[in-house]
């Protein structure tokens, strides 16, 4: 059968033998319900050569009841269940409800071959000649059951399609592969989904399993063997995720995660690793966004804490020598006394504003709370951050903030200042982060106390502090 569908296909056959053998009617009966005492049917296919003896529209033929009272009908459903094809000339057919059944339709002789699918009875396959009482035996049976063979094998194929459709759909949708390796000899096989997002061809026949490990992440096939080799460890665990990067067709890296089990035979030695590969980028994009947004102040967008903690980490002792720049509002309380909170938060975002056009992309500029916050610098000398404070104090103190607050009111204009302490880290990268959070500290500490609104590096305040000390 050639048709592109299995129906198709069967309605070509039909019109095939018709003709050929001369029948009034070839018909397919799809079986739908063996009830004790009833058989129920459906008219799904024919062929007449007019339509004097069509049948396939009329009403009774459709989701027929056929009653198993009359004993030769149930034996006669009994062996097509069984696989037994039959024939029949009416004039010699014993008196009783079956015969007068088929004198009803005007038929004098018919064949029957029954269908089989998944190994059980599917459907009948029928000829009907209403002109001649011959004898079907032979060369007339023999074709019609070869004809019943091809419809069963349609069948297969049909359900081989539909069930490979449905997969790869649910690879699409789901946005997956599926991938298996033979232990025995390594080959690896992979669903159409799975080659089309690596960038094969649709015809390409085979990939091999040292090709597919290559488009994984040379950090995560590294994984992939260490959770492997563990699994080989722990008999009773047989299952595996791994959240890996697969470079794709067009190059770049997506995260994808691995989901593997290993089969094992009779005697419970490996012979198969088997499972899926889903597409868990949108997943990683969103946990990336969650992990970033837990690292920043909700009201400034500046780090917080924990977001200052991944700065350093970024930046690393490799990058010594750093810097901690300290930075206090000063009198802040009082402009939220006088003015409110609503204008005190937004006068911290516009000041985190003016702060960051004077920072480089890769400084940090971290809210340590309330109205305190710290610039984390990198491969600056001492003067270099130093003048950057200066220029920080500056930006905050040499104009004032203008803050509107409702269209009906005019807008508020507000002059602050801050103090800074800053305190280096040498090209020994020795100092803990928190001595030089320390020492930043009583920097800042020391320029409050010389007046305010002044930058002092940490070794300034110690002599500060020293001649302090002797004046008294």
């Amino acid at each position: 059968m050639s048709a592109e569908h299995w129906a198709e296909g069967v309605d070509q056959l039909l019109a095939e033998i018709g003709p050929v053998t001369g029948a009034s009617r070839v018909w397919v009966f799809q079986l739908m319900e063996v009830q004790s005492n009833a058989v129920v049917q459906d008219y799904v296919f024919e062929w007449a050569p007019s339509e004097h003896y069509r049948q396939l529209n009329q009403n009774r033929f459709r989701f027929f009841s056929s009653t198993l009272e009359d004993p030769v009908y149930r034996r006669l459903v009994e062996e097509r269940q069984a696989g037994v094809s039959h024939d029949f000339c009416i004039p010699l057919m014993p008196q009783g409800p079956l015969r007068s059944d088929l004198e009803n339709q005007a038929i004098q002789s018919t064949a029957t071959v029954p269908l089989f699918f998944n190994g059980h009875w599917w459907g009948t396959l029928g000829i009907d000649d209403c002109e001649r009482p011959v004898s079907w035996r032979g060369p007339g049976l023999d074709l019609l059951e070869a004809v019943g063979q091809l419809i069963a094998a349609a069948l297969y194929r049909d359900q081989l399609n539909h069930r490979s459709r449905q997969i790869e759909l649910f690879h699409t949708l789901a946005n997956c592969g599926v991938w298996e390796i033979s232990l025995c000899n390594g080959r690896l096989w992979c669903s159409q989904s799975l080659k089309t997002l690596l960038g094969y061809p649709e015809a390409y026949s085979r990939v091999s399993l040292r090709r597919m490990l290559a488009r994984l992440h040379p950090e995560d096939r590294a994984e992939l063997w260490a959770r492997l080799r563990a699994l080989w460890r722990i008999a009773e665990s047989t299952q595996f995720r791994l959240d890996g990067r697969l470079r794709l067709a067009n190059r770049s890296w997506i995260w994808h995660e691995l989901i593997g089990e290993i089969q094992c035979n009779e005697v419970g030695q490996p012979v198969v690793v088997a499972g899926l590969v889903l597409d868990i980028s949108r997943r990683k994009q969103d946990e990336e966004q969650a992990l970033a947004a837990s690292q920043l102040d909700a009201l400034t967008g500046a780090l917080n804490r924990r977001g200052m903690a991944q700065h350093l980490e970024t930046i690393g002792p490799a990058t010594a020598p750093r810097h901690l720049i300290l930075l206090d509002i000063d009198h802040f309380k009082q402009v939220n006394d006088t003015h409110g909170h609503l204008v005190g938060d937004t006068l911290l975002r516009m000041m985190v504003e003016r702060l960051r056009h004077e920072l480089r992309p890769g400084d940090g500029l971290v809210r340590l709370g309330g109205e305190e916050f710290a610039v984390l610098t990198s491969g600056m000398q001492d003067d270099q951050a130093l003048a950057l404070a200066e220029r920080l104090r500056r930006c905050i103190a040499d104009e004032p903030f203008v803050v509107q607050m409702s269209e009906d009111e005019p807008p508020l204009k507000v002059m602050m200042s801050v103090s800074l302490g800053v305190a280096g880290q040498g090209d020994e990268a020795s100092q803990a982060t928190n001595q030089l959070m320390a020492q930043a500290d009583q920097a800042l500490y020391a320029a409050k106390h010389a007046g305010r609104n002044c930058v002092l590096f940490y070794h300034e305040a110690i002599e500060s502090r020293a001649v302090s000390l002797d004046s008294e």
